[in-house]
């Protein structure tokens, strides 16, 4: 009889123990070794040689951002500026006489090689245009008076001047085409913008 209980607990603790171990999915521990893995020194130096690219990559990126971001803004600064005064000379111009200048006495210019352009206007008398120092001037004449027409920001790098028909003899319609080259003077992208225009003198003496 105690045979047989032995033999029943022995058969419990080598069998049914387990047993239950086994079906709950429980292992038994066989050290610390299996508990205590981490990363290997081959892993470590791959993980921060591929989160250096990817840091390198990204701040590349937001660099070109910036740098096109500025040069878009430094591009709408001129743009704004050189296209406020070329409609400020075209008003004028399309309201006035073409008058001879020293540089070219014949008047007609077509090879844009003029760099000043003198106007009769019928309010505001005569009108020059020039450029001296990169800075866009008009002299009125009869008043004896100089005003910068571009911002310290800017700088006129080019000025020139197409003339036709400016010859009063010559039946035919005065026309103008003005040239210039703008760029920024401030910001750390320089941008150079080519601006062109043309306009008709009418020749009218009041302007509405």
């Amino acid at each position: 009889m105690i045979n047989n209980f032995q033999n029943k607990s022995a058969k419990n603790q080598s069998g049914f123990i387990p047993h239950i171990k086994n079906r709950f999915g429980i292992k038994p521990r066989s050290g610390y070794g299996s508990l205590c893995a981490g990363f290997t020194i081959i892993e470590v130096l791959v993980s921060a040689f591929v989160f250096s690219i990817i840091a390198i990559v990204v701040g590349g990126l937001f660099v070109q951002i910036l740098a096109s971001e500025r040069r878009a803004f430094a591009s709408q600064k001129i743009q704004e500026n050189g296209l406020f005064i070329m409609e400020l000379m075209s008003r004028e111009i399309r309201v006035s006489q073409i008058m001879d200048s020293d540089q070219n006495p014949s008047g007609d210019s077509p090879n844009c090689t003029l760099t000043e352009l003198t106007i009769r206007h019928p309010v505001n008398g005569v009108i020059k245009y020039n450029l001296l120092n990169d800075v866009l001037q008009r002299i009125s004449v009869d008043e004896s008076a100089t005003t910068d027409l571009s911002s310290s920001t800017v700088s006129f790098s080019r000025l020139n001047f197409c003339l036709l028909g400016s010859d009063p003899d010559d039946n035919q319609q005065a026309r103008v085409a003005i040239l210039t080259s703008i760029q920024n003077k401030t910001g750390k992208e320089i941008v150079t913008a080519n601006l062109e225009t043309a306009v008709s003198s009418r020749d009218v003496q009041i302007e509405f």
